[in-house]
């Protein structure tokens, strides 16, 4: 931003010769919140010192805000009281309440001064950083009036870091694991089917014919016209068997097919196709502690 004030030198990232480093957040655009999930708004713009490069204050939208605040209204809250979300692309403002937001004085560049930034941290004395007499004491060093100097801006309510501090940083111990998936193919036997055979005994009606023979007896009497004779004079008992055929029935089992059960053992090739995975390690090289850069630099911020 134009310089209004010679006693602040603080400018809008919009427009000016830096941005964001590489492997830092730019969170313009990201909605601001409080604990409980309640929308603050939305963060327009970052104010920043060109000199040590580092970023001040969120410009903070309140538009469709969820506390009942003016939402004509652009507020400054000091980037050390906020923190990312941890997963989300939001960012946090612990502690707040609707009363203190209400008391932020509204933002205007064109009249933006070190008594505001006084104001703002006072209303920002007893959230989180060093709490109220921390923030008493540090105030006490710049005269309401006077500039904003770099002891002004010492004082954790503008301590980057703190931003950060829900989201994981690497250290000078960190190791990235990197990973390779291997194939490996074994066999192993399992059942696909089989065979099974059964026998049961079953009854059928069979007919054969056959031809019998019998014997029937007859007696035939033949008139005769004689003298009788002695001989003829006699009692006599004559029989005549007869005689008859029948069926005989013999039944006779007999094996006419015997079942054997075999196995054939056949081979086949079979081409397995999977995915696997492997990291990939990119490796950046970053110049510099300053979060933002200039354009020309070979750095960012």
């Amino acid at each position: 931003m134009a310089n209004h004030n010679e006693g602040n030198r603080l400018q809008k990232l919009k427009g000016s010769d830096f941005e964001v480093r590489d492997g830092y957040t730019d969170i313009r655009g990201w909605d601001v919140k409080d604990n409980s999930g309640r929308t603050i708004g939305e963060v327009e713009e970052l104010l920043f010192d060109p000199t040590s490069r580092k970023v001040r204050y969120m410009v903070v939208e309140l538009d469709d805000n969820e506390l009942g605040l003016d939402e004509e209204k652009e507020v400054l809250i000091p980037i050390g009281v906020a923190q990312l979300h941890e997963k989300d692309d939001d960012v946090i403002i612990p502690n707040i309440t609707a009363e203190q937001l209400n008391s932020l004085p509204a933002y205007d560049e064109d009249n933006f001064s070190a008594d505001h930034e006084h104001s703002i941290r006072n209303v920002f004395a007893g959230v989180g950083g060093m709490g109220l007499a921390g923030a008493a004491a540090a105030t006490s060093a710049v005269p309401v009036g006077g500039t904003t100097g770099n002891d002004f801006y010492e004082h954790d309510h503008y301590n980057e870091d703190n931003l950060y501090r829900n989201r994981r940083q690497a250290t000078d111990s960190d190791a990235i694991p990197v990973i390779r998936e291997d194939l490996e193919v074994g066999k192993r036997e399992v059942e696909t089917g089989g065979v099974r055979v059964r026998t049961q005994i079953v009854e059928e009606e069979a007919v054969e014919h056959v031809n019998l023979r019998e014997e029937h007896v007859q007696v035939e009497r033949v008139p005769v016209d004689r003298a009788a004779t002695e001989s003829d004079i006699r009692e006599e008992n004559i029989e005549l068997t007869e005689r008859a055929e029948v069926p005989v029935v013999n039944k006779e089992a007999r094996v006419v097919e015997e079942i054997s059960l075999s196995k054939e053992v056949t081979e086949r090739d079979e081409t397995i196709h999977d995915t696997l995975r492997n990291t990939e390690v990119d490796v950046d090289k970053i110049e510099g502690n300053d979060r933002l850069r200039r354009d020309d630099d070979t750095g960012r911020i």
